[in-house]
């Protein structure tokens, strides 16, 4: 018998480890093919977020070049109803301004296997389509939701209570037209004082002292108080489409901004040096705030801590602007973003509005029609009085008959005025019939009067200290009321010898001078004089300050204040003789030139009564911006600034 010993056998189980490699490729491609997707998903959310905010930029951009237009439109049409100047075509334009209804055709999207994808498309309809998808906070299409107390109860809604600006008010009719056309009026005004408004709104109800917004353009500086107000609309946009889109709120702002710059002009402008070469003197002249002109160029900045132009600003050396080291170089590409770096903000202290993004910034128009008046009984719209100069003059002084036809000295003055009722009333002087000569009796207490300059051109004399007596003596209203004053001639009555005034002024024609106007303090609301004329500064002009400053004005206790003073003429002159008078000038310096670079505007560039130049060392500046409301004169030229904001949601 044989015996086999027992053999143990060893083998490899594969299937399992077989299966568990399997499982793991699996697991790890099923984990490799969700990063895919994730990341595809992630792309797409970011290309869709592109895409939307390349179209809110382009529509938005459109708004702002589109409204101001439109509103111009509204207020020719005297805020009344009409399709050309509502929101619905407002937002009408600017969706086609923005191609914002431009989208992938059908045929070429299924082709493309994109049919039902998600798309950045503003609507992704026609332009009625994408219009629709523009409406007020509350969801009506073509409309906008007002910031005035009307809606109130909207914008004390969590999703907007603290996040928008102060509250103007008017009439509630006018409050329902604004939801439906922009309106833009002095009627509409602020009521209530609330934070932001920084001067009292019973004093100051039209133009308050409110923060600069945070914008590139530097105007003002980021926050700083400037005077204006704030009208503004708000709205809602929705992007995408049906199945996805996106609700963002927006504030659409036009600031209506008074002109208050040290310097400032809608024209070419040189600063830092005269027209014969000679540069400011810089011991005598110094700016505070910022400069602004449609294009300049600066030799020097004299202490100016900004500049602000619409299409171009030329450096000739490097130059401090607020502790800021420019170059003529600033808007070269690169430099602007490396200044922005390190300064740690994009409002820099120079500036285009033409780079500045959803902005708008707009002088109004000026010129010689801003000096002249509409014929009597002429009707004006609501825009030709909001942009007037003389028109908006409620004293008028209009010569009707004089010397000669060689010798314009006035022999006859037509003066228009309100009454303490508000209404107007005309009174005719006459030499040798009720207007005594400055050496008759009662002459002294005249505020017009006539004499040569040491050329012999004929001038009427004006005495500011003077009218507000015989103002009240002809049964008028108080300076207060009867704040301005327009001085021409009206040759239609004696065309025989009145002549008609020439742009520029003739030898010939008749000038204007102001006298004893040193104390203007009597002048509570300011004094503006407008003249098609050349103008005679005869003597010291505003010298004495009021004593203290004006309630609610914003104004520190203990701070100089001078009643506040405007003088728009064709030609300006210092003196009315050929001695080279020293001149001190303090507040601000503005040109009603528009466009143009030919000839540039130079601000600190006077002549004395002969016509001669005064020498650079013979003025002194000291120029500085409004810092209040009541240092407003009544006859001041105006800007639009136009901004769009969103509203941040939680």
């Amino acid at each position: 018998m044989r015996l086999y010993p027992i053999k143990q056998t060893s083998g490899y189980a594969a299937l399992p480890i077989i299966t568990g490699i399997a499982l793991m490729l699996t697991f790890s491609l099923a984990m490799l093919f969700k990063q895919t997707i994730m990341n595809r998903d992630h792309a797409s959310k970011t290309q869709l977020k592109a895409d939307y905010h390349q179209r809110e930029e382009a529509l938005l951009r459109a708004l702002v070049a589109v409204f101001p237009n439109k509103a111009i439109a509204c207020m020719k049409a005297n805020l009344t109803e009409g399709e050309d100047h509502d929101w619905d075509a407002i937002f009408t334009e600017a969706v086609t301004l923005s191609s914002a209804s431009n989208r992938l055709p059908p045929e070429l999207a299924e082709a493309l296997g994109l049919l039902g994808k998600r798309s950045g498309d503003v609507g992704d309809h026609s332009g009625m389509e994408v219009q629709s998808w523009i409406t007020s906070l509350t969801g009506q299409p073509g409309e906008v939701t007002p910031g005035t107390t009307a809606y109130a109860n909207v914008f004390a809604q969590t999703a907007y209570a603290g996040k928008v600006p102060p509250l103007l008010d008017m009439s509630a009719a006018l409050q329902a037209a604004d939801a439906r056309r922009p309106l833009v009026t002095p009627l509409k005004r602020y009521a209530t004082q609330v934070p932001g408004l920084l001067a009292d709104v019973v004093a100051y109800p039209t133009y308050n002292l409110i923060p600069y917004p945070n914008i590139r353009f530097g105007y003002a500086a980021p926050g700083e108080p400037f005077v204006a107000k704030r009208n503004w609309w708000a709205f809602t946009v929705n992007y995408g489409n049906r199945s996805s889109s996106v609700a963002r709120h927006y504030v659409l702002s036009l600031y209506e901004v008074p002109s208050q710059m040290p310097i400032e002009a809608a024209t070419f402008a040189t600063i830092g040096q005269h027209e014969d070469g000679t540069a400011w003197n810089a011991g005598t002249v110094s700016i505070q705030g910022a400069v602004y002109a449609d294009q300049m160029r600066v030799e020097g900045a004299y202490g100016a801590e900004r500049l602000a132009g619409r299409s171009g600003i030329e450096l000739t050396q490097e130059m401090d602007l607020g502790g800021v080291s420019v170059g003529a170089d600033f808007d070269a590409m690169g430099e602007r973003e490396r200044l922005q770096a390190a300064q740690g903000t994009d409002a820099l202290p120079v500036a285009l509005s033409a780079n500045s993004g959803r902005l708008s910034f707009m002088p109004l128009p000026t010129g010689l029609p801003y000096l002249q008046r509409a014929p009597v009984g002429a009707s004006l719209n609501a825009w030709e009085t909001y942009i007037a100069g003389g028109a908006r003059c409620p004293v008028t002084v209009e010569t009707i008959r004089v010397v000669s036809f060689e010798d314009q000295t006035p022999t006859a003055l037509r003066v228009r005025f309100l009454n303490p009722a508000g209404g107007t009333k005309q009174v005719t002087l006459q030499r040798d019939v009720n207007w005594p000569t400055v050496f008759q009796p009662g002459g002294s207490a005249v505020p017009f009067q006539t004499e040569l300059t040491n050329n012999s051109r004929s001038c009427l004399t004006f005495y500011p200290a003077l009218l507000n007596a015989w103002l009240q003596g002809q049964g008028g209203a108080t300076v207060p009321k009867n704040n301005s004053l327009h001085f021409g001639v009206d040759a239609t009555v004696n065309p025989l010898t009145v002549r008609a005034l020439s742009n520029p002024p003739a030898a010939e024609d008749m000038c204007l001078i102001i006298r004893q106007g040193k104390d203007l303090t009597g002048y509570t609301a300011g004094l503006s004089i407008v003249a098609p004329l050349r103008v005679y500064v005869g003597d010291d002009l505003n010298a004495v300050p009021r004593s203290g400053v004006p309630t609610g004005s914003g104004l520190t206790a203990g701070t100089e204040f001078y009643p506040p003073l405007s003088i728009f003429a064709s030609e300006l002159r210092v003196g009315t003789t050929g001695v080279n008078r020293l001149i001190d000038h303090h507040g601000q310096l503005g040109s009603l030139a528009t466009g143009g670079t030919a000839t540039p505007w130079q601000p600190l560039d006077m002549k004395s009564g002969s016509d001669d130049a005064v020498h650079a060392d013979s003025i002194s500046a000291e120029l500085s911006p409004l810092r209040s409301p009541a240092e407003l004169p009544p006859i001041h030229p105006m800007n639009w600034l136009v901004v769009i904001e969103e509203i941040p949601q939680d």
